[in-house]
């Protein structure tokens, strides 16, 4: 696409002109087809008003390293005041900021480590690299030896007691303490990790400190991230016999903790019509925020709603049909907690973006921007709207004057939890999120202004901004698009997931018929996201020509998928042929017989318990994303409960799981986060799909229905 400022001279047909008359055989040439959904009216007035360099503002406004004031916990934080004061700034309705009950947060006032023999030079504290104290450390004062115990492994700690020393290990500082601390009686440890990409590793640079936490009991006990260049020192010196004596001053405390939540809304005109929503998390770590995570996010969403309003202020964009909401929260606890003060927001919003680590340095970061997708539980248009507005930005100069203006680099992901948007989907509603990952300076101290960059923030900000302006005044012909637009999609889908699902057939003749169900389930499964997908627009535009344009798409799509199947039986015939045994349909087992006479069917809630989670029978979240039993691999865990509706089966879940992460690798860097079916991944067990739901049964969340034999 060719653009120029807006009010520019057309400098172009001048020289046009001039060619012309120069060259008479040469003619005009015609403007580029646009194949964006999303008219250029809107876009080009969003890529006009954005500016990556404000958004940039934002993150070196928010992102700096201080001390918090006591009473920042009580009250109001910086971070709320400023997105506050900025939101209103921007021309934002409705501001305003909700606070919500939390436990009682950790906050250092002191920290100081010091090394006494054999020279005295401080090696941490908290007003050097705040993130060197370990969150969760206990208050100390002492003086010790310094033991090396390696890798931390029982050899390694069973070689000499550590019991009043302070502990040097080569893992991360939380994967010593329980050993070092809690079992072996030392005062603290000393050890590397970053907590992000490198894992427990020493992370990116000599000097990067990442993220770590301890969690001390009665005997308390702290802990000191070193960078890898503190570490090799320590370690030379221990492994030359060289006594190492250590001065540790740790002063923490416990303070009452309120969680601040900042909302804010461009009203629209029919409160009929449903509401959109973007949300970035705030307090990343109280203490030390991470520019990219998540003051990029922060800041994307505030200029975004900047450059909403003032184009509908001055007149560039009309005013919205539909109301745009704006969330600035605690990640994950401040959503929920949003939402069940809100709870017909679960009835009114039909789409949210989530912005988690948006403005990341390509270049820098060694990362690239990742859209992750709705999982196929909760289908939806959103996908192939932003998938196609995400090849625009593509193939358009979206640049700024001060940011690096790399090569755009991103990929469609499958879901993928731990952020914002996962309570919105738990909720019912349409969500997914921008993240820019893998980073190099994930949580930790490397996490700092200088690898952000204003041009991604603003590729981001583009493409929600003129996304949601676009569904915000979505009508019957927009509907119509935007299935279209799915249908598209879903086709390549389909057929993308029958090409992959080749490999399952393998080379066992003995299980041939049992992987051809498989391959065979796999498109089945993709068929019904498609149609989801293209069935979804329908919240948008419920008219009969909008019905009628999704009955005919979803019928042009069962013919793509009934022509994947087709081929995928020719290869099954031609491998039982190469194999030497007769290809034979394949039937369902006992186990599956009888699941597939049971239908699981929530449970009402009493409306005084609206606001209350039900347990989750997966176990505890971690950072938002559950503990994964047996036989459900990856991602699958995710997805159980949210394939219940009334009418599925305990198999029909089964399969539909199975085909959207059976077999199915997401995270494997040699791949890139891309979506891969391998053989050598796991397959989802269907007496794991079964026992999720008999423990949600348990808790009074479902109830298991028998119905009668079919």
């Amino acid at each position: 696409m060719i653009r120029r400022p807006f009010g520019a001279p057309a400098a172009g047909l001048v020289l046009a002109v001039l060619l012309t008359a120069l060259f008479p055989t040469i003619r005009a040439q015609a403007p580029l087809a646009d194949r964006c959904v999303v008219p250029a009216s809107i876009r080009d007035a969003v890529v006009d008003e954005f500016s990556g360099e404000r958004a940039m503002v934002h993150v070196q406004m928010l992102a700096a390293n201080r001390g918090r004031l006591p009473e920042e916990f009580s009250g109001a934080f910086v971070e709320t005041t400023y997105i506050e004061k900025e939101a209103t700034r921007a021309g934002l309705s409705d501001v305003k900021v909700d606070y919500f009950p939390a436990s009682d947060a950790w906050q250092a006032d002191e920290a100081e480590l010091w090394m006494v023999q054999p020279v005295a030079r401080k090696l941490a504290s908290l007003t050097q690299v705040p993130a060197a104290l370990a969150a969760g450390s206990a208050s100390a004062d002492v003086e010790a030896e310094m033991v090396y115990v390696g890798a931390g492994r029982d050899e390694d700690f069973a070689r000499r007691p550590v019991t009043g020393t302070i502990v040097l290990g080569s893992g991360s500082v939380g994967s010593l303490f329980p050993q070092a601390v809690t079992a072996g009686g030392a005062l603290g440890v000393l050890g590397t990790g970053s907590a992000g990409v490198s894992a427990n590793s020493a992370g990116y640079t000599l000097d990067q400190i990442g993220w770590q936490s301890v969690s001390p009991k009665d005997k308390g006990g702290f802990g000191f991230v070193l960078s890898l260049r503190q570490f090799a020192e320590l370690q030379a010196l221990a492994e030359k016999g060289t006594k190492v004596v250590l001065r540790a001053r740790v002063r923490t405390r416990r303070l009452p903790y309120r969680m601040n939540v900042v909302s804010a809304r461009i009203p629209g005109s029919d409160p009929a019509a449903g509401e959109l929503l973007l949300v970035a998390h705030a307090f990343e770590n109280l203490g030390t925020p991470g520019a990219n995570d998540n003051c990029t996010g922060v800041a994307t969403v505030l200029e975004a709603g900047r450059t909403l309003s003032r184009l509908i202020a001055t007149g560039r964009l009309a005013p919205p049909r539909r109301s745009i909401r704006f969330l600035w929260v605690p990640e994950i606890a401040g959503s929920r907690a949003f939402l069940e003060q809100n709870p017909t927001l679960s009835r009114t919003l039909l789409a949210v973006l989530n912005f988690d680590m948006t403005g990341a340095d390509l270049k820098k970061t060694d990362t690239y921007l990742r859209l992750k997708m709705t999982p196929d539980s909760r289908p939806s248009y959103l996908n192939s709207l932003i998938g196609n507005l995400l090849q625009f930005v593509d193939q358009t100069e979206i640049r700024t004057q001060t940011g690096n203006n790399g090569i755009f680099n991103y990929r469609m992901v499958p879901y993928i939890p731990a952020s914002d948007h996962a309570v919105f989907l738990d909720a019912g509603i349409a969500a997914i999120q921008f993240n820019h990952w893998p980073d190099n300076f994930y949580h930790s101290s490397g996490d700092t202004v200088a690898n952000v960059d204003p041009t991604e923030m603003k590729r981001v900000g583009v493409t929600a901004g003129s996304a949601f302006y676009y569904l915000a005044n979505a009508g019957p012909l927009e509907a119509q698009q935007l299935a279209w637009e799915a249908e598209a999609a879903a086709e390549k889908w389909v057929a993308e997931v029958a090409r992959q699902s080749v490999r399952l057939l393998g080379d066992d003749a003995s299980r041939l018929a049992e992987r051809d169900s498989a391959m065979r389930n796999k498109v089945h499964g993709a068929f019904a996201r498609g149609r989801g997908d293209i069935e979804s627009v329908l919240s948008l535009a419920r008219t009969p020509e909008v019905a009628a344009t999704v009955t005919s798409l979803v019928s042009t799509l069962e013919v793509a998928r009934d022509a994947q199947l087709r081929k995928l039986n020719v290869v099954y015939r031609e491998t039982a042929a190469r194999l030497g045994v007769k290809p034979v349909p394949s039937t369902l087992t006992d186990e599956e017989r009888q699941w597939a006479l049971v239908v699981p069917r929530r449970v009402p809630k009493p409306a005084a318990a609206d606001s209350e989670r039900s347990p989750d029978p997966m176990g505890p979240r971690r950072g938002g994303e559950r503990t994964r039993p047996r036989g459900l691999p990856g991602l699958s865990a995710s997805e159980v409960a949210s394939f219940v509706d009334g009418t599925r089966s305990v198999l029909d879940i089964y399969n539909l799981v199975r085909a959207e992460y059976g077999n199915v690798t997401t995270s494997n860097p040699d791949f890139k986060f891309a979506w891969v079916i391998t053989p050598e991944s796991p397959d989802v067990e269907l007496g794991a799909v079964a026992g999720v739901l008999q423990g949600l049964e348990k808790t009074g969340t479902i109830e298991m229905v028998k119905r009668a034999s079919k």
